[in-house]
């Protein structure tokens, strides 16, 4: 059956398929201290196994120097 569906040109995808979208990549220049910050979450180990902490930190882009953090024992939405 694969050889008679492949002569007849009825053995690639049946559905219908959109093309690949190419999207431009965001880019942020910071020109100056605290106009743009990011953010990461990291999770630290605690003082037993199995335990960790979430540790959000919010940094300046152009500096790197942390404007903010907080440690939290569960990871959760309402924190970050």
């Amino acid at each position: 059956m694969v050889r008679l569906l492949a002569a007849s040109g009825e053995r690639g995808e049946r559905r219908a398929q959109r093309a690949p979208m190419k999207h431009a990549k965001p880019a942020l220049t910071a020109t100056a201290p605290n106009p743009i910050w990011t953010w990461d979450i990291t999770r630290p180990r605690g003082p037993l196994p199995g335990v960790f902490y979430c540790l959000y930190v919010v940094l300046d882009l152009l500096s790197r120097m942390t404007v903010g953090w907080s440690l939290n024992a569960p990871l959760c939405a309402s924190h970050a």
